[in-house]
């Protein structure tokens, strides 16, 4: 367990470490950290080594700066030129939120960036500035984990999706991948030793599977579509959306093997004076329904996360994960923090 200070500053210090500038390596480091304080470990400090191995391969540009290119009044696309994903997600959500305050639609894609992290965050930058934010995010042919409704053979990348609206008290964020289980799940829960839940991954010749192992095996495993074997076309078709949204319309073409990080696409919505109420209005009325476990509050999207990070002592770290961020620290000469007490 560590303090989110010495965290941050931990995380920070390895991306500077590796060429980041400052401003680049906080915000990426803030995204990580806010991730798993609000239990969403599969983007958190896991990530850290990741990165800084897609710096070491050139995959990442830690200094690079995003561009954009603003093609109509509400429709513009960034060009990551390689930067890390938090850094041309945030310019172009920065760009979104000024645009919208005049054209009150836009649409902002972005490409050539690496991993994004927690989309979520995005979509709430967005609902914080008055709007409603959709935020969708496509993945390389190289992530593709995901196989097909039916097939047994991955065409897609978890390709999630996100929502929030302005709402009283803070906005209503939805973050969710349209598969099964988010990837960085699956990878945690193998540097945990522990077994995937069913019903969520088939083996490479599309038999269900409980072991995380059997995703990054030779040939791969597959993650089902949100629903399952049973209802996995609901999920299939929500994935296909991401991707004609975050790849088709960045104009880049889904089986590019040449592709790397993350797409997004960016939509943003402006309100009225009285959206905020009604908002409020209907947060109200849905956490008003009598619960089917009278322990168990109704909760909005985005409660549970909030309840876990007001609660978290502090960034739990596990074991897997530490190994790697102290090797990380030793190579770039960074002084580790230390842990808090138990």
């Amino acid at each position: 367990m560590l303090d989110p200070r010495d965290a941050e500053a931990l995380a920070a210090a390895l991306f500077l470490a590796a060429g980041a500038g400052e401003a680049a390596a906080r915000l990426v480091a803030q995204h990580l950290v806010e991730s798993d304080l609000l239990g969403l470990h599969s983007h958190g400090l896991l990530r850290v080594p990741q990165y800084l191995g897609e710096i070491a391969s050139g995959e990442i540009d830690p200094a690079a700066t995003p561009s954009i290119e603003r093609s109509s009044a509400t429709r513009a696309a960034v060009d990551g030129n390689r930067s890390f994903g938090q850094v041309a997600a945030s310019f172009a959500a920065d760009e979104a939120c000024r645009t919208a305050r005049e054209a009150e639609v836009v649409v902002v894609t972005v490409c050539r960036t690496g991993h994004a992290g927690r989309i979520g965050a995005y979509a709430e930058r967005l609902a914080r500035a008055g709007l409603v934010g959709i935020v969708a995010c496509s993945g390389p042919r190289v992530g593709h984990r995901v196989a097909p409704f039916g097939a047994v053979e991955a065409r897609l990348s978890t390709n999630p999706i996100a929502y929030a609206f302005p709402a009283p008290g803070g906005p209503i964020v939805a973050d969710f991948s349209t598969s099964t289980v988010p990837e960085g799940v699956v990878r945690r829960l193998l540097d945990l030793g522990l077994p995937a839940p069913e019903e969520t991954l088939h083996d490479p010749v599309g038999r269900p599977t409980t072991d995380p192992a059997a995703l990054y095996g030779e040939p791969r495993g597959t993650i089902l579509p949100l629903g399952g074997e049973r209802f996995g076309h609901k999920g299939f078709a929500l994935a296909l959306l991401v991707e004609v949204l975050a790849t088709l319309l960045a104009r880049e073409e889904t089986a590019d093997a040449t592709r790397f990080g993350n797409n997004l696409a960016l939509v943003g919505i402006a309100t009225d004076g009285g959206f905020e109420a009604r908002a409020g209005r209907l947060a109200e009325y849905i956490r008003s329904a009598r619960p089917a476990d009278p322990a168990r509050a109704v909760l909005m999207p985005g409660d549970p996360e909030r309840l876990r990070a007001a609660a978290a002592p502090g960034v739990a770290v596990d074991g897997a994960t530490w190994e790697r961020l102290v090797e990380a620290a030793r190579r770039a000469g960074v002084e580790l923090p230390a842990p808090l007490p138990a």
